[in-house]
């Protein structure tokens, strides 16, 4: 079966606040027929939505109509990767930066076949592979520097000057960004760590143990005691505040920033993914033909999207300040739905 992409908006109109609804997806807009599986979660690079399909293209699509903009032959190996109208891409042995507007290959840098999905920001592109971590120039591609480190499976983090890379045997280094060299490594159990979540004044991760550990940025040291928690999924958001995890045991949970102190704590009734920020709303999409919606002070339901199959991987958020859309994929398998949500498209004036 083939399959589908839809453009989706995903709120109703009174879950949030008038102001802030109008940004919030609410219906669905176009959908399209995907020639094959997908090898992971769309992009939203620009005005394109690209998928890295199975058979081995890119297919950019118009974010507009749903329209087919252009195709290359390229077999992604992990989530493409966005900076506003650059894509990068893991292929092979390569690293591919593309144009989003029409595909054309600005450079490439061969590496190995990577491990971890890329990480591309603030001119930086940090990729891994087996025994190694490479830094490369988001410009051109060229490669500032190599650190050799073991099996890493989950996206390094960049703030401010350091690199956050959480490594599959559970422990957690922290690099220089600008010339790779080992600043602090801790170990807070054996086992593959969750994505970190990297403020100024304090990093975040969850462990193999099930529980959910703060560090001083620094030096490394324990800022407040670990909370027993579950294995965490993806990466933890914060807003001023607080900071958000879901977990294996399909809960979500708010922490107050400062000192760790359990907010609040609400559940779904399905495996979640990692949770994502949208104005005053938390949303927890998941294995799932919903999408909820909690407010973040409270932890009480904002609303949710409805879809007709459930999410096959995580969704993909984009836009504008005056516009903000989804893309995700729906279905199993042998037949998948990608969504794309934004705001209602303004009626035309009257004649």
């Amino acid at each position: 079966m083939t399959a589908i992409i839809a453009l989706l908006l995903i709120f109703a109109a009174g879950t949030v606040s008038d102001s802030q609804s109008q940004n919030l997806p609410s219906e669905v807009r176009w959908s399209v027929a995907l020639p094959a599986q997908a090898v992971a979660s769309p992009t939203i690079g620009g005005d394109r939505i690209v998928v890295g399909l199975q058979s081995g293209q890119l297919v950019a699509y118009s974010a507009k109509d749903g329209k087919e903009v252009w195709r290359v032959e390229m077999h992604a190996d992990q989530t493409i990767v966005a900076d506003e109208t650059l894509l990068v891409v893991a292929a092979g042995e390569m690293i591919h930066a593309l144009d989003a507007a029409d595909g054309k290959v600005l450079w490439k840098a061969p590496f190995g076949p990577v491990t971890a999905p890329l990480l591309v920001q603030g001119g930086w592109v940090i990729a891994a592979c087996a025994g190694q971590l490479a830094a490369f120039r988001e410009i051109d591609g060229a490669k500032v520097w190599s650190h050799d480190s073991p099996p890493q499976h989950v996206r390094p983090t960049i703030e401010g000057n350091n690199l956050y890379v959480p490594l599959d045997e559970g422990r957690l280094l922290a690099l220089d960004l600008a010339t790779g060299t080992e600043r602090w490594s801790r170990f807070p159990a054996a086992g593959p760590l969750s994505e970190v979540l990297a403020l100024p004044e304090r990093v975040f991760v969850g462990a193999a143990d099930k529980k959910f550990y703060a560090y001083d940025p620094d030096d490394g040291q324990l800022d407040w005691a670990p909370r027993f928690v579950s294995v965490v999924r993806g990466r933890p958001v914060a807003d001023d505040s607080r900071v958000f995890i879901t977990g294996t045991d399909n809960l979500i949970r708010a922490f107050d920033r400062r000192n760790g102190k359990l907010v609040w704590h609400a559940g779904v009734p399905y495996r979640p993914y990692a949770p994502v920020l949208l104005g005053s709303a938390l949303l927890v999409p998941g294995v799932a033909a919903e999408i909820r919606g909690f407010e973040l002070g409270s932890g009480h339901p904002a609303g949710q999207i409805k879809l007709e199959q459930q999410l096959a991987v995580p969704p993909a958020f984009g836009g504008s300040a005056a516009e903000t859309i989804m893309s995700a994929i729906t279905g199993t398998t042998t037949s998948a739905t990608l969504l794309l949500a934004a705001p209602p498209a303004p009626k035309a004036p009257p004649e």
